[in-house]
Protein backbone atom coordinates (compact mmCIF):
# COMPACT_ATOMS: atom_id res chain seq x y z
CA UNK A 1 0.00 0.00 0.00
CA UNK A 2 1.26 3.46 -0.94
CA UNK A 3 0.23 6.71 0.70
CA UNK A 4 1.46 10.01 -0.70
CA UNK A 5 0.66 13.73 -0.62
CA UNK A 6 0.52 16.01 -3.66
CA UNK A 7 -1.06 19.26 -4.84
CA UNK A 8 -3.29 19.53 -7.91
CA UNK A 9 -1.38 21.56 -10.50
CA UNK A 10 -2.69 24.43 -12.61
CA UNK A 11 -2.39 22.33 -15.79
CA UNK A 12 -4.54 19.57 -14.27
CA UNK A 13 -7.82 21.48 -14.48
CA UNK A 14 -10.50 22.69 -16.90
CA UNK A 15 -11.33 26.43 -17.28
CA UNK A 16 -13.63 26.07 -14.25
CA UNK A 17 -10.54 25.18 -12.16
CA UNK A 18 -11.86 21.64 -11.47
CA UNK A 19 -9.61 18.66 -12.04
CA UNK A 20 -9.83 16.79 -15.36
CA UNK A 21 -10.30 13.01 -15.47
CA UNK A 22 -7.05 12.71 -17.44
CA UNK A 23 -5.15 14.39 -14.59
CA UNK A 24 -6.62 12.01 -12.01
CA UNK A 25 -5.62 9.09 -14.24
CA UNK A 26 -2.06 10.35 -14.58
CA UNK A 27 -1.66 10.54 -10.83
CA UNK A 28 -3.20 7.08 -10.53
CA UNK A 29 -0.82 5.66 -13.12
CA UNK A 30 2.23 7.12 -11.41
CA UNK A 31 1.23 6.13 -7.87
CA UNK A 32 0.32 2.58 -8.96
CA UNK A 33 3.79 2.27 -10.46
CA UNK A 34 5.41 3.61 -7.29
CA UNK A 35 3.44 1.12 -5.19
CA UNK A 36 4.63 -1.71 -7.42
CA UNK A 37 8.19 -0.37 -7.24
CA UNK A 38 8.22 -0.51 -3.45
CA UNK A 39 7.06 -4.13 -3.64
CA UNK A 40 10.05 -4.97 -5.84
CA UNK A 41 8.01 -5.19 -9.03
CA UNK A 42 9.43 -2.40 -11.18
CA UNK A 43 8.51 -1.75 -14.80
CA UNK A 44 12.06 -2.54 -15.92
CA UNK A 45 12.06 -5.82 -13.99
CA UNK A 46 8.79 -6.80 -15.65
CA UNK A 47 9.99 -5.84 -19.12
CA UNK A 48 13.09 -7.96 -18.54
CA UNK A 49 10.83 -11.02 -18.36
CA UNK A 50 8.56 -9.84 -21.21
CA UNK A 51 5.62 -8.83 -18.97
CA UNK A 52 3.68 -5.59 -18.38
CA UNK A 53 0.50 -4.53 -16.62
CA UNK A 54 -2.27 -3.12 -18.84
CA UNK A 55 -5.48 -1.48 -17.71
CA UNK A 56 -8.76 -3.10 -18.75
CA UNK A 57 -11.39 -1.12 -16.81
CA UNK A 58 -11.63 1.93 -14.57
CA UNK A 59 -14.23 3.90 -12.65
CA UNK A 60 -13.60 7.30 -11.05
CA UNK A 61 -16.10 9.06 -8.79
CA UNK A 62 -15.73 12.60 -7.46
CA UNK A 63 -17.73 13.00 -4.26
CA UNK A 64 -17.01 16.73 -4.32
CA UNK A 65 -15.31 19.03 -6.85
CA UNK A 66 -11.52 19.12 -6.57
CA UNK A 67 -9.77 22.35 -7.57
CA UNK A 68 -6.36 23.55 -8.70
CA UNK A 69 -3.87 23.76 -5.80
CA UNK A 70 -5.96 21.53 -3.53
CA UNK A 71 -3.65 19.45 -1.37
CA UNK A 72 -4.60 15.78 -1.50
CA UNK A 73 -3.43 12.56 0.09
CA UNK A 74 -3.74 9.44 -2.05
CA UNK A 75 -3.80 5.86 -0.83
CA UNK A 76 -3.55 3.05 -3.37
CA UNK A 77 -3.35 -0.72 -3.00
CA UNK A 78 -3.94 -3.93 -4.90
CA UNK A 79 -7.28 -5.02 -3.48
CA UNK A 80 -8.33 -8.33 -5.01
CA UNK A 81 -7.34 -10.84 -7.65
CA UNK A 82 -10.23 -12.25 -9.71
CA UNK A 83 -9.18 -14.89 -12.21
CA UNK A 84 -6.62 -13.14 -14.40
CA UNK A 85 -7.50 -9.63 -13.17
CA UNK A 86 -5.93 -7.48 -10.47
CA UNK A 87 -8.28 -4.94 -8.86
CA UNK A 88 -6.57 -1.79 -7.56
CA UNK A 89 -8.21 0.92 -5.44
CA UNK A 90 -7.36 4.60 -5.17
CA UNK A 91 -8.59 6.83 -2.34
CA UNK A 92 -8.00 10.58 -2.53
CA UNK A 93 -8.46 12.64 0.66
CA UNK A 94 -8.68 16.40 1.24
CA UNK A 95 -8.46 17.52 4.87
CA UNK A 96 -9.17 13.94 5.97
CA UNK A 97 -12.31 13.55 3.82
CA UNK A 98 -12.37 11.21 0.83
CA UNK A 99 -13.22 13.35 -2.21
CA UNK A 100 -12.29 10.96 -5.06
CA UNK A 101 -12.46 7.19 -5.24
CA UNK A 102 -11.32 5.08 -8.16
CA UNK A 103 -11.42 1.37 -8.87
CA UNK A 104 -9.31 -0.13 -11.64
CA UNK A 105 -8.85 -3.56 -13.17
CA UNK A 106 -5.56 -4.71 -14.66
CA UNK A 107 -4.13 -7.79 -16.34
CA UNK A 108 -0.57 -8.88 -16.98
CA UNK A 109 0.31 -9.50 -20.61
CA UNK A 110 3.42 -10.56 -22.47
CA UNK A 111 4.92 -7.45 -24.02
CA UNK A 112 5.76 -9.03 -27.35
CA UNK A 113 2.43 -10.64 -28.30
CA UNK A 114 0.03 -9.15 -25.68
CA UNK A 115 -1.16 -12.60 -24.56
CA UNK A 116 -2.53 -12.71 -21.00
CA UNK A 117 -0.36 -14.09 -18.20
CA UNK A 118 -2.14 -15.84 -15.34
CA UNK A 119 -1.33 -14.40 -11.89
CA UNK A 120 0.08 -17.72 -10.65
CA UNK A 121 2.79 -17.44 -13.34
CA UNK A 122 3.78 -13.93 -12.24
CA UNK A 123 7.09 -14.19 -10.34
CA UNK A 124 6.52 -11.15 -8.11
CA UNK A 125 4.37 -11.12 -4.97
CA UNK A 126 1.45 -8.65 -5.11
CA UNK A 127 -0.51 -8.87 -1.84
CA UNK A 128 -4.32 -8.60 -1.85
CA UNK A 129 -5.87 -6.36 0.83
CA UNK A 130 -9.54 -7.38 0.29
CA UNK A 131 -11.03 -4.10 1.53
CA UNK A 132 -14.71 -3.36 0.83
CA UNK A 133 -15.89 -0.14 -0.79
CA UNK A 134 -14.82 -0.27 -4.42
CA UNK A 135 -16.88 0.92 -7.40
CA UNK A 136 -18.70 -1.68 -9.49
CA UNK A 137 -17.00 -2.16 -12.84
CA UNK A 138 -19.53 -2.99 -15.59
CA UNK A 139 -19.09 -5.73 -18.17
CA UNK A 140 -20.24 -3.34 -20.91
CA UNK A 141 -21.26 0.30 -21.23
CA UNK A 142 -22.53 1.02 -24.72
CA UNK A 143 -25.86 -0.67 -25.49
CA UNK A 144 -27.68 2.24 -27.06
CA UNK A 145 -28.48 1.82 -30.77
CA UNK A 146 -28.81 5.61 -31.11
CA UNK A 147 -25.12 6.35 -30.93
CA UNK A 148 -24.25 9.18 -33.30
CA UNK A 149 -21.01 9.39 -35.22
CA UNK A 150 -18.85 12.35 -34.15
CA UNK A 151 -15.81 11.87 -36.37
CA UNK A 152 -12.37 10.28 -36.24
CA UNK A 153 -9.30 10.58 -34.04
CA UNK A 154 -5.86 9.44 -35.21
CA UNK A 155 -3.41 8.17 -32.61
CA UNK A 156 -0.38 10.47 -32.51
CA UNK A 157 3.14 10.02 -31.17
CA UNK A 158 2.34 12.22 -28.16
CA UNK A 159 -0.44 9.76 -27.17
CA UNK A 160 1.92 6.80 -26.72
CA UNK A 161 3.49 5.42 -23.54
CA UNK A 162 6.27 2.96 -22.67
CA UNK A 163 4.10 0.06 -23.79
CA UNK A 164 4.09 1.63 -27.29
CA UNK A 165 0.32 2.08 -27.43
CA UNK A 166 -2.31 4.73 -26.73
CA UNK A 167 -1.85 5.55 -23.05
CA UNK A 168 -4.87 4.80 -20.84
CA UNK A 169 -5.07 8.43 -19.66
CA UNK A 170 -5.69 9.72 -23.18
CA UNK A 171 -8.93 7.75 -23.52
CA UNK A 172 -10.75 10.11 -21.17
CA UNK A 173 -9.39 13.14 -23.03
CA UNK A 174 -10.64 11.73 -26.33
CA UNK A 175 -14.04 11.00 -24.76
CA UNK A 176 -14.40 14.51 -23.36
CA UNK A 177 -13.22 16.17 -26.57
CA UNK A 178 -15.89 14.39 -28.61
CA UNK A 179 -18.67 14.56 -26.04
CA UNK A 180 -19.49 18.20 -26.72
CA UNK A 181 -22.10 18.31 -23.92
CA UNK A 182 -19.96 19.78 -21.13
CA UNK A 183 -21.08 23.11 -19.63
CA UNK A 184 -17.74 23.95 -18.07
CA UNK A 185 -19.14 26.98 -16.20
CA UNK A 186 -21.89 25.11 -14.35
CA UNK A 187 -20.83 21.46 -14.23
CA UNK A 188 -17.91 19.16 -13.51
CA UNK A 189 -17.15 15.54 -14.40
CA UNK A 190 -18.56 13.65 -11.43
CA UNK A 191 -18.28 10.05 -12.61
CA UNK A 192 -16.46 8.39 -15.46
CA UNK A 193 -16.13 4.72 -16.37
CA UNK A 194 -13.99 3.33 -19.18
CA UNK A 195 -13.70 -0.17 -20.60
CA UNK A 196 -10.55 -0.72 -22.64
CA UNK A 197 -11.40 -3.30 -25.32
CA UNK A 198 -8.34 -3.44 -27.57
CA UNK A 199 -5.22 -1.33 -27.64
CA UNK A 200 -4.58 1.32 -30.29
CA UNK A 201 -1.22 1.92 -31.94
CA UNK A 202 0.49 4.85 -33.64
CA UNK A 203 -1.50 6.17 -36.65
CA UNK A 204 -4.53 3.97 -35.91
CA UNK A 205 -7.76 5.77 -36.80
CA UNK A 206 -10.52 5.67 -34.19
CA UNK A 207 -14.15 6.25 -35.25
CA UNK A 208 -15.92 7.99 -32.34
CA UNK A 209 -19.66 7.79 -31.57
CA UNK A 210 -21.63 9.46 -28.76
CA UNK A 211 -24.96 8.63 -27.09
CA UNK A 212 -27.15 10.09 -24.36
CA UNK A 213 -29.16 8.03 -21.84
CA UNK A 214 -31.52 8.84 -18.98
CA UNK A 215 -33.51 12.00 -18.23
CA UNK A 216 -33.06 15.29 -16.43
CA UNK A 217 -35.11 13.91 -13.53
CA UNK A 218 -33.32 10.59 -13.14
CA UNK A 219 -29.91 11.80 -14.29
CA UNK A 220 -28.25 11.85 -17.70
CA UNK A 221 -25.33 9.67 -18.68
CA UNK A 222 -23.34 10.21 -21.84
CA UNK A 223 -21.64 7.32 -23.59
CA UNK A 224 -18.72 7.36 -25.98
CA UNK A 225 -17.47 4.46 -28.06
CA UNK A 226 -14.55 4.07 -30.39
CA UNK A 227 -13.95 1.51 -33.12
CA UNK A 228 -10.45 1.15 -34.48
CA UNK A 229 -10.97 1.48 -38.23
CA UNK A 230 -7.37 0.46 -38.86
CA UNK A 231 -7.74 -3.07 -37.45
CA UNK A 232 -11.55 -3.36 -37.30
CA UNK A 233 -11.68 -3.96 -33.54
CA UNK A 234 -13.62 -2.12 -30.82
CA UNK A 235 -11.21 0.12 -28.91
CA UNK A 236 -13.02 1.52 -25.88
CA UNK A 237 -16.33 2.49 -24.25
CA UNK A 238 -16.85 5.38 -21.84
CA UNK A 239 -19.71 6.56 -19.63
CA UNK A 240 -19.69 10.10 -18.21
CA UNK A 241 -22.03 11.87 -15.80
CA UNK A 242 -21.84 15.42 -14.50
CA UNK A 243 -22.46 17.18 -11.21
CA UNK A 244 -23.37 20.79 -10.51
CA UNK A 245 -20.53 22.95 -9.24
CA UNK A 246 -22.98 24.81 -7.02
CA UNK A 247 -24.13 21.53 -5.46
Amino acid sequence: MLEKKFAVASFDVYPNSIIKPVAIQRYMQQFAREDCDQMGCTYNDMRAINMVFVLTKLAISLKKPVFAYDELTVRTYNNRIHGVSFEREFEFYRDGEEVIHATTQWVIVKYDDRSIVRPKLFPFEIPAHNIDGGINLPRAIVSDDEMQSRGNRTVALSDLDENDHLNNCIYSDISMDFLGEFDRKLNYVKDIKIIFRHEAKLNDVLAISVGRNGSEESGVNYTVSAVNETNGQPCFETEVSFGSISG
